[in-house]
């Protein structure tokens, strides 16, 4: 079984092979293990920006085989904001209803793990900006506002140099569902290490990890 795991997002990716948010991801990762940044480079390294939810919730329940043959776990952060329009839910469906309609179909669902972002990307840049004084408020407009991809990545590759940790910390106090994400990351990654994985807790409405299927 591999120990490498995918991530699914909703996002699209900019030009070329960089994708600002999984950046992001990766650091914060690395930062909560301080451990092999090569390891979790490695480990991490199939992220799929799908450009729509649609893309992601068919990559769920149809083309989960061939995302997953070697047995590896995949994890599809979706945005919280919308998602239960699209599942055609009621607003106030919970996260559980949430996730049980987003595997349905899915070949392996112990295997697929999904994280809410609350409320979605621009949630991210947001916090970006009210963590980080000097960020230039034109350039987060672009980001946010407008919905440059090239000025998105170009902001959370900053968020994700090594000097801007303390950013990142504050950014993660701010957004309660990424720190779930890097949590179930981490965990993952200390499992594959060989080491115990941290005790898992349930959801919370602000950080938003649904569970594995039973």
């Amino acid at each position: 079984m591999s120990t490498a795991i995918t991530v699914l997002y909703e996002d699209q990716r900019a030009h070329g092979k960089s994708f600002g948010l999984h950046t992001l991801v990766k650091a914060c990762v690395h930062d909560a293990l301080n451990g092999d940044r090569y390891r979790v480079e490695k480990l991490l390294d199939d992220a799929r920006p799908l450009k729509g939810v649609q893309n992601v919730l068919r990559a769920c329940r149809e083309e989960f085989d061939l995302i997953a043959m070697d047995g590896r776990d995949v994890i599809a952060v979706i945005d919280n904001d919308a998602i239960r329009h699209h599942l055609k839910l009621p607003r106030t469906a919970s996260h559980a209803r949430v996730e049980q309609e987003i595997r349905k179909g899915c070949r392996a669902p112990d295997r697929l793990f999904v994280v809410l972002l609350v409320q979605n990307t621009e949630s991210v840049l947001k916090a970006a900006a009210e963590c980080d004084p000097s960020l230039d408020p034109k350039r987060v407009e672009r980001a946010v506002e407008r919905k440059d991809m090239a000025e998105r990545d170009i902001i959370l590759s900053d968020l994700s140099r090594e000097r801007a940790r303390p950013l990142r910390d504050c950014v993660l106090g701010k957004m309660p569902s990424l720190r779930t994400l890097i949590d179930l990351l981490g965990s993952k990654l200390r499992t594959a290490a060989g080491g115990a994985a941290p005790t898992r807790t349930s959801g919370t409405p602000d950080g938003k990890r649904t569970r594995r299927g039973k």
